[in-house]
């Protein structure tokens, strides 16, 4: 006979009549204490999720405050307005509050200036409000977070800040309930039926790759700032909604209100299915079966019986399955009968395909890793080689021919190519020691002498391209890594040569400005520019257009910039409307501490 008939026959048979006195007395109790439980616990649910939105709304509220703090995108804005900067930096603003709406997880960002001049939102379909709706949003109570009821309620927070000239700047962010609740309830193991207004049919808004025209994105605006319900909203309907526990599948339900300081209210019904009562009353029904049985003491005599024959095995079979996680297993072999037999013929099948699993796993690893290390050094060490291999190739031309010059640019050409090759042996052996970018040593820095060593040492590669350097206003000492500096702007040049290469009278020019605070570097070609589709992924790991190209100069130089505290951007086509503009922004006084310099994915 095997193992389960007999467990079953033998417990079955104890369990019936050793629970036939005292079983139906102690099922009725506990059943009782059981229902008076559950209804609780659906009421203490109510609590919870009110109390979880209100934290919710707390910490956004504090997340918002502390975009209005010093050195945030609050004050950034306020800077740039009193220097009248606003209009050149708004692009790179609405891409910020695009990012920390992201980052906060938030659904909807508004950043503008009293008056309702809106500096950026997210999502895009925000940017069509009027101006007396911004300067609404931005005027509203910025001391604590507010429920916004109506169709699409949400938690608002708000954030102020005076530049100083006078401009007040504000920050409106809101998380919609709908979402929280749908997810908080999830959490729970409960449902949710909101009493407001529910709309017949929702205009869900827009993504903000999407952008519609200036009508239809008006028309967007207005939806979801007012009447749009968020698509993730739920709705149930109780079968049963008076609190009482119903038949088996049924809902009980208890009503719920979210209140904020300035008295807006919105109500919902928390509904939890009773399947966990009705599950909870028959596990009382088997606990007690199954307690009663312990206690009859020949239920216990066979117990020692069986375990004396099935416990060995089993007992061998739990410690080398104990092993597997360490690697120590080993094979039982032919080990007991029936199926502790088959349980160790398939125990074994698994010991041998996990061993083989692993060592695939490991090489499989290994290689992925080194290709990973092998194509960014590759890429990296690429870039230095060809102004060496031009001067190298210069000096050639120019012993070859006796050429009076040799002498004068053997100096620079012998430099140039010392500065490289000191540049490749520092990113050798950073990758080699990390397998990642070194962090920034910041050093002083002179600007226009970086940017002129960068002409300079492309000028033998770029032939007949016209390649210039152009010094606006004197920038000041920078703070940075003057090798990861020339690295960018390396990148930048050689991309810009890649672009011109075919067009008749191409020019690459590399110009450097500063306001004070940021120095600039802008790199600018008249090439056939850069097509829409992948301008959006310009800095993504491995996006290309070369054939030969591997996708991670752009990526690895904006991770340069970043954990400089600066900025690496796209600005779009030059002032003739022909090719491209790439912009490097860099903070004067350098990057934070290392400790304090942020994270790259």
């Amino acid at each position: 006979m095997r193992l389960a008939p007999r467990l079953a026959l033998t417990f079955g048979l104890l369990a019936a009549v050793s629970t036939a006195g005292v079983g139906l007395a102690v099922r009725t109790r506990l059943a009782q204490n059981e229902t008076v439980r559950f209804q609780n616990e659906v009421k203490g649910v109510c609590d919870r999720l009110v109390d979880e939105i209100k934290r919710q709304g707390e910490a956004d509220h504090t997340l918002i405050a502390g975009s209005c703090q010093a050195g945030s995108i609050v004050e950034r804005v306020g800077i740039a307005i009193d220097r009248g900067e606003l209009d050149d930096r708004r692009t790179s603003f609405s891409e910020l509050v695009r990012n920390q709406r992201r980052a906060f997880d938030l659904d909807e960002m508004l950043l503008g200036v009293e008056g309702g001049d809106l500096v950026g939102a997210s999502p895009l379909t925000l940017l069509g409000l009027p101006a007396r709706e911004v300067d609404t949003l931005l005027r509203g109570n910025a001391e604590r977070y507010t429920i916004r009821t109506g169709a699409v309620p949400a938690l608002v927070s708000r954030c102020t800040k005076p530049s100083d000239g006078g401009r007040v700047v504000g920050l409106f962010a809101a998380r919609h309930v709908d979402p929280l609740l749908e997810r908080l309830a999830k959490t729970l193991d409960v449902s949710v039926a909101p009493k407001w207004p529910r709309p017949v049919a929702s205009a869900s808004v827009a993504p903000e790759e999407e952008k519609p025209g200036k009508k239809g994105r008006a028309k967007a605006a207005k939806g979801a700032a007012s009447a749009s319900p968020s698509p993730r909203s739920s709705t149930a309907t109780a079968t049963g909604t008076n609190g009482g526990v119903g038949a088996s599948g049924e809902l009980t339900s208890a009503p719920c209100k979210l209140t904020d300081d300035d008295g807006a209210v919105l109500a919902f019904d928390v509904l939890k299915s009773t399947k966990e009562l009705d599950d909870n009353l028959h596990e009382v029904d088997r606990s007690v079966g199954l307690y009663a049985a312990v206690s009859a003491a020949v239920a216990f005599l066979v117990a020692i019986f069986l375990a004396r024959s099935l416990g060995r095995p089993l007992s061998v079979l739990a410690t080398e399955a104990g092993k597997v996680v360490a690697g120590e297993a080993r094979p039982l072999g032919k080990h007991g009968s029936g199926e502790v037999q088959e349980l160790a013929t398939a125990f074994d099948r698994m010991i041998q395909d996990l061993a083989v699993t692993r060592r695939r796993l490991a090489a499989a690893s290994r290689v992925a890793a080194w290709r990973e290390v092998a194509r960014r050094v590759a890429h990296e060490v690429k870039n230095p080689l060809a102004p060496i291999r031009a001067a190298v190739e210069t000096l050639r031309r120019l012993r070859a021919r006796e050429d009076p010059r040799f002498d004068d640019y053997f100096d620079e050409a012998t430099r140039t190519v010392l500065d490289e090759v000191h540049r490749i042996s520092n990113i050798v052996t950073e990758f080699t020691r990390f397998a990642r970018l070194p962090q920034p040593r910041p050093q002083d820095v002179d600007v226009e002498e970086v940017a002129r060593h960068v002409v300079q040492i492309h000028k033998p590669a770029a032939g007949e391209i016209t390649l210039t350097h152009i010094a606006q206003r004197r920038a000041p000492v920078l703070r940075a890594d003057r090798d990861q500096v020339i690295q960018i702007l390396t990148n930048l040049v050689q991309n810009a040569l890649d672009a011109v290469k075919e067009v008749p009278g191409g020019a690459v020019t590399v110009s450097t400005d500063t306001d004070g605070h940021y120095v600039t570097f802008s790199v600018a070609d008249n090439g056939p520019g850069i097509a829409p589709e992948i301008a959006a992924r310009l800095f993504e790991p491995y996006a290309t257009t070369k054939a030969s190209g591997t996708g991670l100069g752009l990526a690895i130089a904006q991770r340069i910039a970043l954990e400089h505290n600066g900025e690496l951007s796209y600005v779009g086509r030059s002032a003739n409307g022909t090719g491209a503009v790439f912009r490097l922004l860099l903070p004067i006084e350098g990057p934070p501490p290392m400790s304090e310099a942020p994270a790259s994915d």
